[in-house]
């Protein structure tokens, strides 16, 4: 009895030792790989921190990217784990594909956003504090979150570019369908201008030289380049000459500065003698007629 328990036991261990064996080239394999796919994870993560610290500012920031990174590596590495150690490499793909098929479709909207959140980062097309127009939607960016960009709103409730007080949250996936308008990425000044029409007999050189002081006095956006400082265009319309200033101006006091410039031209204008505001209007004029000896 004895006899046949000791050459059971010893046959069950030569099972087991055997089946260990079998599977030492496996966990080789296994060692091998995941070594290399360990090495290949700290090279790459140097590559990216490298990449960021020259094109994301914020530390906050960095390590969010890092993150996003870490968790798309572990699961590329577990396919390729699980494509390796699979019987039947074809239908595992096949399942695999479906699989991440199903979960992108699933998750569009929020890897679109994802998406064009890095993007912002590396590419900067705005940041906080930049006034810009996102489909038809006005506001100075107060916060660019992963999923949704913040506004503070300009316009709206109003007529003009002056904020409103409504917060509008859009969603970061919407960047990569929709035209973005941005006041401020070349520099902090656009381009404005201020219209009116005098009559015929108006001093035109004058009212060109009122426009343009009246224009260097509030705008802030004289620069150093000569066209870039006010200029005037002068149009022939029926009923007068059409005058226009054009000059640059912080995006932000548009408003407030054109309000100043009409003020200080209406004054300066109606001060004058030789320079008169056109407006429509009928004129009748009576002649009479000399009598003609026959």
């Amino acid at each position: 009895m004895i006899a046949k328990l000791l050459a059971l036991a010893e046959q069950s261990f030569s099972t087991l030792w055997l089946n260990f064996l079998g599977l030492v080239p496996n966990f080789a394999f296994l060692g091998i790989a995941l070594a290399i796919l360990f090495a290949t994870y700290l090279f790459l993560t140097k590559v990216v921190s490298l990449t960021l610290k020259t094109a994301v500012r914020q530390a906050e920031e960095r390590e969010v990217v890092i993150k996003l990174w870490r968790y798309a590596f572990i699961f590329i590495a577990l396919l390729v784990l699980i494509l390796s150690f699979s019987g039947d490499l074809a239908a595992a793909g096949i399942s695999i594909g479906l699989l991440s098929a199903a979960l992108g479709w699933a998750l569009q909207k929020p890897i679109t956003g994802i998406a064009a959140w890095l993007m912002i980062l590396v590419k900067r097309p705005f940041k906080v504090g930049d006034r810009v127009i996102v489909d038809n939607i006005k506001g100075d960016i107060k916060d660019i979150t992963m999923f949704y960009i913040v506004l503070n709103e300009f316009g709206g409730t109003i007529g003009g570019e002056e904020t409103s007080g409504r917060t509008i949250m859009i969603p970061t996936s919407i960047l990569f369908e929709k035209p973005i308008t941005n006041y401020t990425l070349g520099n902090e000044f656009i381009l404005d201008e201020i219209g009116a029409e005098f009559t015929h007999k108006s001093n035109l050189a004058k009212v060109e030289k009122i426009m343009i002081g009246a224009a260097g006095k509030f705008a802030a956006g004289e620069a150093k380049d000569r066209q870039e400082k006010p200029f005037t265009r002068v149009f022939f319309n029926p009923s007068g000459m059409r005058v226009k200033i054009r000059y640059y101006v912080q995006a932000k006091e548009r408003q407030k500065v054109m309000t100043d410039i009409t003020r200080e031209i209406y004054g300066k204008v109606m001060k004058e003698k030789d320079t008169c505001f056109a407006y429509p209007h009928t004129e009748v004029l009576f002649s009479e007629k000399k009598a003609t000896a026959n």
